[in-house]
């Protein structure tokens, strides 16, 4: 038994049949015109020719009307769908009732072959009228029980026993057509039931990925708060150790930043896949030696590999292989794939990179005899947060999150990767490249290196951030290496901080301040006030939204620096842009 609908759904369904009925009425218009000859001819040839005259104009201005009636009432949108359905069935009424007169003006003539031939182009009209009553079985009744009563009267009057036992078939087929109609309605009844409730599953996933994803940004944005003024911290007790050349210092610093990287890589993890959502991260395609970009990742990678008892080999170097990409997402995916393999190939494996073309191709493998992935979970291990073989979350194996960045960045830059592995035979990750002819490559330009942070630069700086441990820290750090800072937790106080002549080199401007206020109005409002020092943006956001609407706000040639923020490379970098600006 089919479930009872809900009223929203009810309505949707007899939505559906009062449009498909409509649309059946405008596309069977031929077909019924030609219904309507062969029973005008076979009326004439049994005798009935003043009724034929008559039916045939009748008939064609009546399907006429009916199509031109229900288009115009659908149309004009002033009538709901139970009335257009009351209109149908009542024109339905109609147009069965004349052929039932037609036909009982047939069967009024002598008994001849003809009606039999009658009956056969009636039941025939019966079974295509299926169509158009949209699965709604009182539509078809509407139409047919007028229709068919004629014929069963018509067998009837003819008397014997032929007339009789034609007669109940005729009822037990529209009996029969009009139980198909009602299994149909049933049909429409289940798949909409089916669609509601996909419907609603798909919502709940779509909520609850919406859900994560808000939790996770706030969790990320709030943990990136502490850890800027960590990494700073940090930062201010390396900087110390190195002016006061001491060692166990060092070793602390090192030790604390050996912990802040492994939680600024968890973090970064996530804050790339929300960057790459936003589309935030934008692919630059330009030449790429391949070989080169593969021997700088092994050999990068190949003390990692030797530290796990593991051999990383790469094959095919083919210095003339240039590929169209961009070198650093792609350098990225790369590292990704490579650093996984090592990451789950047990001692003693072996991990190959292999380049190899095939035409206007490259195709770069990264190969290993580990512990395969089952078929089932190939598509799984790009999703986020999704890991085979770690259900103790070893924090070691990271996030689950590599091959979810790995296929965003593979999409971005329009490549193909594709997977092939089985338990216990390992796995290949075979990524395809566009090459250049050898006419077209030109060596990539030089990444420029920043420069060295020197301690006593004397530099003028203001800090605005509504975290007093992050603008404390910042500054400590700063002034440990003889910079002058001021902070401020917003933009009365950074005003202010102006207010007697104090004029800052370089501004570091929070985001997000207090209150909902923008880093960008105060920038702006400082600007205002005459302070037209360079300025870097820093923020802990991590939704995609919020990272997108922070780029689309970015005025040109203005940088987001994202927390937690390298305290040493910021030093560095507003150093050398200080020096640069005349």
């Amino acid at each position: 038994m089919t479930p009872a609908l809900s009223p929203a759904l009810q309505a949707q369904l007899l939505h559906e049949r009062v449009r498909l009925a409509i649309a059946q009425t405008q596309k069977v218009r031929l077909p019924h015109t030609l219904v309507d000859l062969a029973l005008t001819w076979l009326a004439w040839q049994s005798g009935a020719q003043t009724a034929a005259l008559i039916y045939l104009p009748l008939m064609t201005v009546s399907h006429l009307g009916r199509s031109a009636l229900l288009a115009r009432l659908q149309a004009g949108g002033r009538h709901d769908d139970a009335t257009l359905m009351r209109v149908g069935m009542g024109l339905l009424a109609y147009l069965g009732l004349l052929k039932a007169l037609l036909t009982l003006a047939v069967f009024a003539q002598p008994a001849s072959g003809w009606h039999e031939l009658w009956t056969m182009v009636l039941v025939g009209n019966a079974a295509g009228a299926i169509a158009t009553a949209g699965g709604h079985q009182r539509t078809y009744l509407a139409w047919a029980v007028p229709f068919s009563s004629g014929l069963v009267l018509g067998w009837l009057q003819r008397g014997g026993l032929e007339g009789p036992l034609m007669a109940l078939l005729v009822v037990a087929l529209i009996a029969v057509l009009s139980g198909f109609v009602r299994e149909q309605g049933e049909a429409q009844q289940q798949r909409l039931l089916l669609a509601d409730s996909l419907r609603e599953a798909r919502d709940r996933a779509e909520r609850a990925s919406e859900s994560r994803t808000r939790f996770f940004a706030a969790a990320s944005h709030d943990l990136r708060q502490p850890l800027t003024a960590l990494g700073y911290g940090v930062a201010s007790v390396e900087a110390m150790a190195g002016l006061r050349d001491d060692e166990p210092l060092r070793r602390v610093a090192a030790n604390l930043r050996r912990s802040l990287d492994d939680s600024q890589r968890l973090l970064d993890s996530l804050l790339e896949v929300s960057q790459l959502d936003a589309g935030a991260v934008q692919a630059r395609p330009q030449p790429v030696p391949l070989a080169a970009l593969l021997s700088q990742l092994v050999d990068a990678l190949r003390p990692l590999a030797e530290h796990r008892g593991l051999q990383l080999r790469v094959d095919g170097l083919d210095p003339g292989l240039t590929a169209l990409a961009d070198p650093q997402l792609l350098r990225r995916v790369l590292q990704n794939l490579i650093g996984n393999a090592l990451k789950f190939t047990p001692a003693g494996g072996q991990v190959t990179v292999l380049l190899q073309h095939a035409g206007a191709s490259a195709h770069v493998s990264v190969i290993d005899n580990g512990p395969g992935i089952a078929g089932e979970l190939q598509e799984r291990v790009f999703e986020e947060f999704f890991q085979v073989g770690n259900a103790a979350r070893d924090r070691s194996q990271g996030l689950g999150l590599g091959l979810a960045i790995v296929r965003r960045l593979v999409a971005l830059m329009q490549l193909e990767l594709r997977l092939d592995s089985e338990p216990g035979r390992g796995c290949c990750f075979e990524l395809r490249l566009p090459l250049l002819a050898a006419a077209a490559t030109e060596p990539p330009a030089p990444v420029p290196t920043p420069a060295p942070m020197a301690s006593g630069s004397g530099l003028r700086l203001l800090v605005v951030d509504d975290e007093a441990a992050v603008r404390e820290a910042l500054a400590m750090l700063l002034q440990s290496l003889g910079w002058q800072v001021r902070e401020a937790e917003g933009a009365t106080q950074a005003l202010t901080q102006l207010g007697d002549g104090w004029s800052p080199d370089a501004l570091v401007i929070d985001f997000r301040l207090h209150g909902g206020a923008s880093g960008l109005a105060l920038l702006q409002r400082l600007r205002d006030a005459g302070c037209q020092a360079p300025a870097w943006l820093v923020t802990g956001e991590t939704s995609p939204e919020r990272i997108q609407q922070a780029l689309q706000q970015l005025p040109q040639g203005l940088t987001l620096r994202f927390k937690p923020v390298d305290g040493l490379a910021l030093a560095a970098e507003i150093r050398a842009a200080v020096s640069r600006t005349p």
